[in-house]
């Protein structure tokens, strides 16, 4: 038996009511995943701002402890970059070698680490192996970060 034309209209009502609140749950997931990402971004960009005075610090208490290496360290907050929520510069001289360091902190959290290559030695690129997130980096992960790149620094020809 053939469906009534009522019949044929409720079923083409409910099909596009469960399209519509497919499309809404969908947008809705979406707006929800949005917030989250911007939270998150939010909350290591706030960490982010208080790490850098505890570089400093590290950097001039470096700068104490090794003074016979002649180590001279400055930092340099460089805010956003590309698809880095903040960039953050160490710059400076180890036994009379420059040393360039650069932190990338992505909206994950996630720092990428690495030491710029000198000119003419692309090669010669130092990234860090250590995994570290701002979000649960403390002093003693940073300092360990750092000191990679003074060691690289000061065995480089």
């Amino acid at each position: 038996m053939a469906e009534s034309t009522d019949q044929r209209i409720q079923k083409i009502l409910r099909s596009k009511a469960k399209e519509k609140e497919a499309d809404d749950l969908e947008k809705k997931l979406a707006k929800d995943q949005s917030n989250e990402r911007q939270e998150m971004a939010e909350r290591v960009t706030q960490k982010w701002m208080a790490d850098t005075y505890v570089i400093a610090e590290i950097l001039k208490d470096f700068e104490q402890k090794m003074s016979a290496l002649e180590l001279q360290l400055t930092f340099q907050d460089a805010g956003q970059k590309g698809d880095a929520l903040a960039v953050g510069h160490i710059s400076g001289r180890i036994s009379g070698r420059d040393l360039q360091v650069t932190l990338n902190v992505h909206p994950n959290g996630e720092i990428h680490a690495f030491q710029g290559p000198k000119a003419g030695h692309i090669s010669s690129q130092f990234t860090s192996p250590s995994k570290l997130s701002v979000l649960t980096a403390d002093r003693s992960q940073y300092e360990a970060l750092i000191l990679d790149f003074i060691e690289k620094g000061a065995r480089s020809e």
